[in-house]
């Protein structure tokens, strides 16, 4: 019976969200409990995988026959391993967060079941995502997340941005699930199997080339598009159209760490290649400093803590190109907990300022909501790596596998540097001083549906960096420490802090104002005119070409050329004898001359 259980954790949000869409749509607060306990069920299910696999050695979920077609072979099946465990357990406990915290949030919105319907379908894209024990099946269900992100993205339909916001990271993903679709197909052809499991054997037998490398290549787009990294990264600032409970599940536990997790899923295959580890080691290494800088100059909250998850996810990439997935699982897992944490906080504050996420129209909020402010400060702590809080731990294990590479290290410690600059920034615009206007003299708490979620992921933000990861997701420790590392970006971190406390402890506005930093490096407007205009240009061209030459020359053209032959062969179809006879006549004249110049010849 244990052995099914991933298919029932799986299946439970995918039931409740059938069930919402075509019979519970009509009934809000039934849809709402249906999809919440969903959520729960499959939560209970994957912790007790988590203990009790550990228990029994191991958890193997029965695989289910799906394709066979010419020595092809896929089957759809479900890891049982500690990772895919581990991994499950996290994406329903945060998700089931977050459902309890949309409860309080969407409490008045007319849409919530749909909005708890596709809830549901997201949770079930993730699950099958981090369950799934091949390729292919991880291939479904990451388009599946697509969609699903696509449709929560834009669930307010009445707003124009939030539909381009969607649509801008629906293409976006497409583009990189293109080099991930051939990334599968190398892997294939390289190894002649799609199953994780089987990656480890198979490579020992694979001569080095530069197929590999391509191989490793590809599956990394996949990375780009679905972690957001440069450069595929524009859609993620975007996302923040979306409800603020969406975008703590997008950026949390669920899409944006999909990307990491099928890096490590694929290791063997990429380890292969110094080139492609390099090559992951050094994008991750650039954007943790990239967005870092860029948050420094934003005004909007959601879209400050979207930057900030940019640079985390980046040091998880980071530390998957040096070949260290320890430190990318760990901060992976304290991330998700301080990140949502940090997001609902977000959530309450634009909640309780009736819709206001520009933080230099609040101020004095920290008398207001003291206990929002009380625990945005702790998942600030924690994002920054400001011990005893969890970020510290998972922080320090990367800035220790960067010891060996100086260029990383000076990089990924001054993005932590700049994340401790703009968190404090946001913190003391927003929550200092007195109100700016009318929304913040009026701010309030949330009801028990979003501080609840909020004081449990307080906890685990301070308590999760306490957790062997390791041991629990079934990975080899990393070997080697580098105190060095772990004071002096601590050091740095706290570096941060002093230009940020002096430039805005009482500043009326911004007395920075760098607009490369605020244009976000102009990479959207670059797009703009280099694809999207160019795009836009060859379709004119287009559009035109076939109007005149397709439609004009060719199809109206030939009409006029066959309407005219038929207009002069009606002149000699006349039906008068005396024409056919004096035509006749002619003819032969002409024939005779042509005979007698011939002959003459």
């Amino acid at each position: 019976m244990l052995a099914y259980t991933p298919y029932l954790i799986l299946l439970l949000p995918l039931l409740a969200a059938v069930s919402i869409r075509i019979f519970l749509h009509p009934f809000p607060r039934i849809s709402v409990a249906v999809s919440t306990l969903a959520c729960l069920g499959s939560f209970v299910g994957s912790l007790s995988l988590l203990v009790f696999g550990s228990v029994l050695g191991g958890v193997a979920a029965p695989s289910l026959p799906w394709v066979e077609v010419a020595g092809f072979r896929a089957n759809f099946g479900l890891m049982g391993d500690p990772l895919a465990r581990g991994m499950a357990t996290l994406v329903s406990g945060v998700a089931f967060l977050v459902h309890l915290y949309s409860i309080g949030y969407l409490e008045k919105d007319p849409s919530r079941s749909r909005f708890f319907a596709e809830l549901s379908l997201f949770v079930f894209s993730m699950l099958g995502i981090v369950l799934a024990d091949n390729l292919v099946s991880m291939f479904i269900f990451w388009e599946l997340v697509g969609l699903s992100s696509y449709l929560l993205i834009g669930f307010w339909v009445e707003r124009p941005a939030a539909g381009s916001a969607a649509n801008k990271a629906f293409l976006v993903n497409r583009v990189g699930d293109f080099g991930f679709m051939l990334g599968i197909l190398g892997v294939w052809a390289l190894l002649g199997t799609f199953h994780f499991s089987e990656f480890s054997a198979r490579v020992s037998e694979l001569p080095v080339g530069w197929g590999v490398t391509a191989v490793g290549l590809g599956l990394f787009c996949g990375c780009l598009g679905k972690s957001a990294q440069f450069p595929l990264h524009v859609w993620l600032p975007d996302s923040m159209e979306g409800p603020t409970p969406v975008s703590s599940l997008l950026h949390a536990a669920t899409m944006v760490v999909a990307g990491v997790y099928m890096l490590i899923r694929v290791l063997p295959i990429l380890e292969l290649s110094q080139v492609t580890m390099m090559t992951i080691a050094w994008v991750g290494g650039l954007m943790t400093l990239f967005p870092a800088l860029i948050a420094c100059q934003q005004n909007d909250m959601k879209r400050i803590l979207a930057y900030s998850t940019l640079s985390e996810i980046a040091y998880m990439v980071m530390a998957v190109g040096l070949g260290v997935s320890g430190p990318a699982m760990y901060h992976l897992m304290t991330h998700a907990f301080f990140k949502c944490l940090l997001f609902l906080a977000a959530g309450s504050v634009i909640h309780g300022c009736h819709g206001e996420q520009d933080i230099w129209k609040m101020g004095g909020l920290g008398k207001r909501m003291p206990f929002t402010a009380s625990v945005l400060l702790l998942g600030t702590l924690a994002l920054c790596g400001i011990p005893p809080v969890s970020g510290f731990w998972s922080k320090d294990a990367i800035f220790a596998a960067t010891a060996h590479s100086p260029g990383l290290a000076a990089v990924s410690m001054a993005a932590g540097f700049f994340t401790s600059f703009f968190m404090l920034r946001m913190i003391l615009v927003a929550f200092g001083g007195e109100p700016k206007n009318e929304a913040a003299r009026q701010a309030h708490e949330g009801s028990f549906w979003m501080i609840a979620p909020m004081a449990i992921l307080a906890v685990l933000s301070v308590l999760s960096g306490l957790v062997p990861v390791e041991k629990f997701l079934g990975i080899s420790p990393e070997e080697g420490h580098a105190p060095w590392t772990l004071w002096l970006s601590l050091l740095v971190a706290l570096a941060g802090f002093v230009p940020a406390y002096r430039l805005y402890r009482h500043a009326p506005q911004d007395p920075i104002n760098v607009a490369i930093l605020r244009y976000k490096f102009y990479v959207d407007e670059f797009y703009q005119r280099a694809l999207i205009s160019t795009q836009d240009a060859m379709a004119k061209v287009t559009d035109a070409f076939e109007g005149w030459v397709v439609r004009g020359f060719l199809v109206r053209g030939s009409g006029v050329v066959a309407r005219a032959s038929g207009q002069g062969l009606r002149l000699v179809q006349c039906g008068q004898v005396q024409v056919y006879a004096g035509l006749f006549i002619l003819g032969v004249f002409f024939l005779l001359g042509w005979l007698w110049r011939g002959g003459s010849m």
